[in-house]
C-alpha cells in the first residue's frame, strides 16, 4: 500500500490510509436547535491531487486538537481515518464513501505549490434538474449568477423561521428563483440592499434544487458577494461578451419599486425634523437627512432570539428569551443603533434597527462583532464609517409615546432609501412641492412688497407665472415683528398675491429663490426654502 492514496482507492477494509488533501469547504453542524458550542461536530469537504471529493466528519473535542491545521481553502495531511458509506440524504459530494476522524487520527499541515486547487464545481441554470418524489437523497451543487431583484424577508411564524426570496439570470440570460432561509438572509440581504445601485453576483455554494426553487441547506450553504477571484473575473467577462453590458442594469426590489412609484405620485407624507418634534399624531412620514453622530453609550448590537428576534437574556451558562418564554441558544446578533441626524430645520434622534442598519453598512451585526475579537473594537470603528455623514432618507414612525405612556426622545426608522433613482424622484418632487415652500420678494424683482391679513381665498388668486432670478435676502427689522402674519407681494405688472405664515426663525434666515416653471400659471407660485420652518403647534 502506498504511504498516501487517492480517494478512489479508499475502503472499508483498512485504517492505516494517509491521504493529502485541500479543505473546500469547513463548518460546524449542530445537531440540535439549542445546542451548545461543544455540542455537534465539525465537517469537511476534501479535493485530493486528482481533484475527485470526499466528505470528512469528527467531533467537536477532536477538532480543537487539531483546529490550528484545518483552514478552508489550506493543504493538511491525515492519516488513520476511517471510511465508512456515504448515506447521508444531502450529499456534498458525489464520492460513495464518507471520512471520520477518531482519537487515532492525525492531522498535520503541509506546504506544496503544485497542488491543484478547485474549490468550486459550478453548474450551469439549464443543468439543473428537479430531483423525483421518490428520490431519498438530494446532490448539493454550486451556481453563480447576477441577482436581478429580490423580496424582503417573510416571517413564517407557524414554522418559525423566515424566508426570503431572490432571482438570479447567468451569461446565457437563463433564470433562477432562490430563497434563502433564517440565518442565512442576514448574509446576503445587507449586501444587496447596500449595493442597490450596483451589480450585484452571487456565488450559491452547496445549495439544493427543490421543486420550486434553488435554496440552502443548513450549515453548509456558503455565500459570497461580489467576489475578486478568477471565478466572479470570469463570469463578469462573460457576461459583458454575451449580456452585452448587462452589467450596468440595476438591481430593483419590490419594495424599492413601489416607493419609487410613491414618489412619483407624490402620495409620500413628506415632513421636516423641526415639524415632527411637535406632532402628536401616530403616523410615518419621510424625512432626509445627514447622519451626524451614534449614541456611544449603548451597544451597537444585541444578541437574538432565533425565533421572536427580540433581545436574549443571558443568566449564567443559559440563555432564556423573556418573548419566547423559553430556553434557548443563539449566536445570532442584531444591530440596534441610536443615531444623531440633521436636516435644514434642526435635529432629531433616530433608532436604527437591525435591517435598515445592515443595508447601510452592508455587513451583518454578526460580521462587525467579530472584528471586535481581538480587543481593537475595529468593529465598532466600521460601524461608525460606515454610517456617520451619510445622507439618506428615512421613513421614521411618529408616535411620541411608548407603552407606558412615557413621552420617546427618538423617533424609530421604518425603512431607508438607498437607490439613487427613488431618491432623485423624492428630490425632484420636493422642489416642486407647494406644501414645502414660501416667497419671499425682493427689491430687486418688486416695486412694493408689504405685510397685510388677507383671507384664504385671496391668497389662492390666480394670475401668470413668475420669473425670479435666483438671489439671497435676508428679511428686514419689520419683517421680523410681523412674523406670524401674511406676507403679500404686489407687481405693478402682473397684480400677483401670494400668503404664507411665517414663523419668526423663518424670518431671520436667508431664503434662496428659485425660477418659476414656465408652464405654471398660478400667481401663487411658491419658490423653495432653503429652510422650510412652519408655525409652532
Amino acid at each position: 500500500m502506498a504511504l498516501w492514496s487517492l480517494f478512489k482507492d479508499l475502503h472499508a477494509g483498512s485504517t492505516t490510509w494517509g491521504i493529502k488533501v485541500r479543505i473546500v469547504r469547513l463548518y460546524k453542524l449542530s445537531h440540535s436547535k439549542n445546542a451548545s458550542d461543544n455540542e455537534g461536530s465539525m465537517e469537511l469537504v476534501l479535493h485530493d491531487e486528482s481533484l475527485d471529493r470526499i466528505h470528512c466528519s469528527m467531533d467537536m473535542d477532536i477538532f480543537k486538537k487539531f483546529q490550528e491545521h484545518l483552514v478552508e481553502g489550506g493543504l493538511c495531511c491525515i492519516t488513520h481515518l476511517l471510511v465508512k458509506d456515504n448515506d447521508w440524504k444531502g450529499k456534498s459530494t458525489t464520492n460513495k464513501h464518507r471520512l471520520c476522524l477518531n482519537r487515532d487520527s492525525k492531522v498535520l499541515e503541509f506546504k506544496c505549490s503544485n497542488f491543484p486547487s478547485r474549490m468550486h464545481e459550478l453548474k450551469e441554470f439549464h443543468e439543473l434538474s428537479i430531483p423525483k418524489k421518490d428520490e431519498w437523497s438530494y446532490q448539493l451543487i454550486d451556481v453563480i449568477g447576477r441577482v436581478t431583484s429580490y423580496q424582503q424577508p417573510t416571517k413564517m411564524p407557524s414554522l418559525k423561521t423566515s424566508r426570503m426570496d431572490f432571482k438570479m439570470v447567468d451569461t446565457s440570460g437563463n433564470s433562477l428563483d432562490c430563497s434563502l432561509w433564517d440565518e442565512y438572509i442576514d448574509m446576503l440581504l445587507p449586501k444587496l440592499e447596500h449595493n442597490i445601485n450596483n451589480t450585484c453576483i452571487v456565488l450559491f455554494r452547496f445549495g439544493r434544487v427543490c421543486e420550486m426553487k434553488f435554496q440552502n441547506t443548513h450549515h453548509i450553504t456558503h455565500l459570497i458577494v461580489n467576489g475578486d477571484d478568477d471565478v466572479f473575473n470570469q463570469f463578469r467577462t462573460r457576461m459583458e461578451t454575451e449580456d452585452g453590458g448587462g452589467l450596468n442594469k440595476l438591481m430593483f426590489s419590490e419594495e424599492d419599486h413601489d416607493m419609487y412609484v410613491e414618489f412619483s405620485q407624490k402620495s409620500a407624507r413628506v415632513q421636516t425634523l423641526s415639524c415632527l418634534k411637535g406632532m402628536k399624531q401616530v403616523s410615518n412620514y419621510w424625512v432626509e437627512a445627514t447622519i451626524l453622530d451614534i449614541d456611544t453609550k449603548t451597544d451597537y448590537w444585541y444578541l437574538a432570539c432565533k425565533t421572536c428576534d427580540k433581545k436574549v437574556y443571558v443568566e449564567g451558562s443559559r440563555m432564556k428569551c423573556w418573548t419566547c418564554r423559553e430556553q434557548t441558544f443563539t449566536d445570532t446578533y442584531r444591530y440596534k443603533v441610536h443615531i444623531v441626524v440633521q436636516d435644514p430645520t434642526g435635529y432629531a434622534t433616530l433608532l436604527l434597527w437591525n435591517r435598515e442598519c445592515a443595508a447601510i453598512i452592508g455587513k451583518s451585526a454578526g460580521e462587525m462583532r467579530d472584528l471586535n475579537a481581538d480587543g481593537s473594537k475595529m468593529g465598532n470603528k466600521m460601524v461608525e464609517k460606515g454610517l456617520i455623514h451619510k445622507k439618506l432618507l428615512f421613513e421614521v414612525k411618529n408616535n411620541p409615546y411608548n407603552n407606558n405612556q412615557v413621552q420617546k426622545d427618538y423617533f424609530i426608522v421604518t425603512r431607508v432609501v438607498l437607490n439613487e433613482d427613488t431618491m432623485e424622484i423624492y428630490r425632484l418632487n420636493q422642489v416642486t412641492d407647494e406644501e414645502s415652500t414660501a416667497i419671499v420678494p425682493t427689491e430687486k424683482n418688486y416695486k412694493r412688497c408689504e405685510l397685510l391679513e388677507v383671507s384664504s381665498k385671496e391668497a389662492d388668486e390666480k394670475g401668470k407665472g413668475l420669473y425670479i432670478e435666483d438671489a439671497e435676502h435676508d428679511i428686514d427689522e419689520q419683517g421680523v415683528e410681523d412674523a406670524g402674519k401674511v406676507l403679500v407681494v404686489h407687481d405693478d405688472e402682473l397684480s400677483t398675491k401670494k400668503s404664507e405664515t411665517m414663523s419668526e426663525s423663518v424670518a431671520k434666515e436667508p431664503i434662496y429663490q428659485k425660477r418659476a416653471s414656465e408652464t405654471t400659471t398660478d400667481a401663487t407660485y411658491m419658490l423653495k426654502k432653503k429652510r422650510i420652518t412652519k408655525e409652532k403647534n
